[in-house]
This record gives C-alpha cells, sequence and structure tokens, in this order.
C-alpha cells in the first residue's frame, strides 16, 4: 500500500460513487490493506450485488492535491422502521425512555458510515500520511455532502451514524466531537485471545480450570449428534430456504436490527473470498439445524451470523458448540484473537473470552431526530452480565 504526502491543508479532495462498479479499483486498492476484509473490492462487491435492491451504497475516495488517494469511506443508506424493533424487549429494557407513539411511527433513514453486517472499523481509512483531525474533518465533510443531496433528491437523512470504534481508537475519534458528533458505549464484543501454545484444541482445554472443561466436554457430548459440515457456494444455494428460516429465527430474537442478509450474500462471499469466509452448517439427522458464519483476517477471526432452530437447541448445545469450533477453527489457523460478538456475553466469557468496550458516534441536530434518536440510542449502555474466569489463574497473570 503506498501513502503519498500530503500538504497540511484542511480540504482533502473527494469523489462520490453510487455503485462499487464506478469505482477506480486501482485507487482504492492502493489506499485499503489487503487484511481489511470488509473493505475489500471482492466483499463490497458481493454486498452490494446481493442487497442492492434495499440498501443504497455510496463509496467516497478521498485525495490530495496531487490527485493521489489517501482515503476511503464506505456509506450504506438504510430506512430503520418499527418492523426493525423488536418493541416488547425494547420497552422491557427502556420502557421508561420509549414510548408506544414513537416507536409504532419510527421511520427513520439513517446515514451509516461502516457496515450494518459487521462488527469494527470498517467505515473509514486513510494513508499515515493524513492527519488525524484533517481525515475526521474531511470524512464529516463527506458524509454531509451526501447527507445534502439526499435532501435535494426528497430522500432525507434522519440520522448519521459511524460504528463500530475499538477502544484503541477512541482518543482519535475525539476530532469528531468539533463536528457535532456525540459518542455513545454500546455493548461489548466479547474478544477470546488465543495463546500461540495452543496448537489444537486440547491444548486450549488443558488450560481451563476443571469446572469448565468439564462444561465444554458437556457441550460436545450434547453435540455428539450433530453433524459440522463446511458449505461450499453450491450447498448455500441447495439449503437456502432453510438458510433463510434460521437466520430469521435469531433476527427475531434481537431488540433492533439496521437490515439483514440473504443465504445469496453468503453465497456471493463464499464464491468471491474462498480464503476469507468460511460458512458450516450443523445437521441433526441429515436436518439442517444451524449454521455459523466468519471471516478471517490476517491474525483474526471475526464470527459472524449464525441460524438456529431453537427447538434442538438446548437438547443438543447447537450455539455451544458453534462457539467451540470458532475456537478450533481459530487455533488451527494460527490466530492471535477471535472475534465473537456482543449477545450471550455470559455464555462466551464461560469458554474465556473477555469484553471489549465499543463506541458508535452519532450526529442529529433538529428537535425531530433528537426525539427519535436520544431515546433509543442516548440510554442504550453495555449489558449487564457476570463475567467468568475460566482459565487457571496463571493464564491471567502473564
Amino acid at each position: 500500500m503506498h501513502c503519498p504526502a500530503i500538504n497540511d491543508q484542511s480540504d482533502l479532495k473527494l469523489s462520490i460513487f453510487d455503485s462499487v462498479h464506478l469505482l477506480n479499483e486501482a485507487h482504492w486498492e492502493s489506499v485499503v490493506p489487503d487484511n481489511e476484509v470488509y473493505m475489500t473490492l471482492p466483499y463490497l462487491r458481493a454486498l452490494e450485488a446481493s442487497l442492492g435492491d434495499h440498501i443504497d451504497f455510496r463509496y467516497i475516495l478521498f485525495y490530495n492535491n496531487e490527485f493521489n488517494p489517501v482515503g476511503v469511506a464506505i456509506v450504506q443508506l438504510l430506512r430503520f422502521t418499527n418492523t426493525d424493533l423488536n418493541i416488547t424487549d425494547l420497552q422491557s429494557r427502556f420502557g421508561q425512555y420509549l414510548s408506544d407513539k414513537l416507536l409504532h411511527n419510527l421511520d427513520a433513514r439513517v446515514l451509516l458510515c461502516g457496515n450494518a453486517f459487521s462488527t469494527g472499523e470498517n467505515g473509514f481509512w486513510f494513508c499515515d500520511s493524513v492527519s488525524n483531525d484533517i481525515a475526521k474533518r474531511n470524512l464529516s465533510r463527506a458524509l454531509n455532502r451526501i447527507k445534502r443531496d439526499e435532501k435535494k433528491a426528497n430522500n432525507g437523512v434522519s440520522i448519521i451514524l459511524i460504528k463500530d470504534i475499538w477502544p484503541q481508537s477512541f482518543d482519535n475519534m475525539e476530532a469528531l466531537k468539533h463536528e457535532g458528533y456525540s459518542d455513545f458505549e454500546i455493548d461489548v464484543n466479547m474478544v477470546l485471545n488465543l495463546k500461540s501454545e495452543w496448537k489444537n484444541f486440547d491444548d486450549y482445554q488443558n488450560d481451563l480450570v476443571t469446572k469448565f472443561r468439564t462444561k465444554v466436554k458437556g457441550i460436545y457430548k450434547k453435540s455428539a449428534g450433530l453433524e459440522h459440515r463446511i458449505l461450499s457456494s453450491e450447498d448455500i444455494q441447495q439449503y437456502e430456504d432453510v438458510i433463510h428460516g434460521l437466520y430469521a429465527n435469531v433476527l427475531n430474537r434481537a431488540d433492533y436490527r439496521f437490515g439483514e442478509l440473504k443465504a445469496d450474500t453468503f453465497k456471493r462471499f463464499a464464491e468471491a473470498l474462498p480464503n476469507y469466509f468460511r460458512m458450516a452448517g450443523y445437521f441433526l439427522e441429515g436436518e439442517m439445524v444451524g449454521f455459523s458464519t466468519c471471516f478471517k483476517g490476517d491474525d483474526v477471526v471475526d464470527a459472524n451470523f449464525v441460524g438456529i432452530n431453537y427447538e434442538y437447541n438446548h437438547t443438543h448445545a447447537i450455539y455451544q458448540r458453534m462457539l467451540c469450533d470458532f475456537i478450533q477453527y481459530g487455533i488451527d489457523s494460527g490466530m492471535k484473537s477471535l472475534r465473537l460478538g456482543r449477545t450471550a456475553e455470559e455464555m462466551k466469557s464461560t469458554l474465556g473470552a473477555e469484553p471489549v468496550p465499543m463506541k458508535l458516534y452519532v450526529r442529529h441536530k433538529n428537535h425531530i431526530t433528537n426525539k427519535l434518536v436520544k431515546p433509543i440510542v442516548g440510554h442504550i449502555k453495555p449489558s449487564k452480565f457476570e463475567l467468568r474466569k475460566p482459565f487457571k489463574a496463571v493464564f491471567y497473570q502473564e
């Protein structure tokens, strides 16, 4: 990746595209590292091809005064309505802030810098030659331009949202507050650091104290009847309807969502990113009762979406087995860490994952938008759970 030098200028030049196919590929690839899978062109092409009928995509290229590319950003324009909310669960958690009228009339178009379908900093990337202040100022300027363009097209945006930011970037994001953004802490991401000494799953189990090692053995005993199979793109197409149903089971339990993937999306990922994307099916007596997906980077496995038949989840420990299989895959692949996502925090902590705080950044100005956004975002705090310590004491002393 080549990063040309820039002068200390406040405004970069920028170009905005409404399809990944219009991008100058060489310019994009000169900025984005190969290991940033969610920002690579094969990933973006697959996502747009599958979801472009109900999500509007925008892509931004930033240039210095010599017209050399020095930054990129990705935008998804999504409509967020009451159908995207589990209203009962939200009111049970935030009832003092949410009214029936607000929830049932919610209809907000969101400008999302990032990716609704992955966790992490997948919305922008700038060369090291661009100072942090210049990068954030120009990112804000580009997002505002898209917002204005949408307003002119009578397709206004209610809120600008930048997600999801890791702790090591919190200080760098402070510059956005000068651009009118507020930060909110969201649910933690459960991350398991994989020790280099773990050469196989047995090594991992041997570092667990007896109580939690017994729990892992119990998971394998319960799930012994499951067949674990890596799915090809042809398999994904064959089980398309089943995958859709299993995925819907999980989505229907979520508090809220910005959108949903399709079986076709997974198929396209498998075809476009065979070295990075992995989808596994779980079968009971020939019937698919679950699936899991993940992406692999240089040193990280990022667990993504799952689908579960909850009728068999308790009796056959489907989800817990998925988590163990993620761990085994991470170890077998020589990865340094495994990101298991936000849900089921206590269960994941029993396997050794630890909470990593994350933030999102929001910009909203008018009274109506404040009324829509603040009750939902302003009072969302990380879920509380009991953090387990499953490893032997020496593990935590290193």
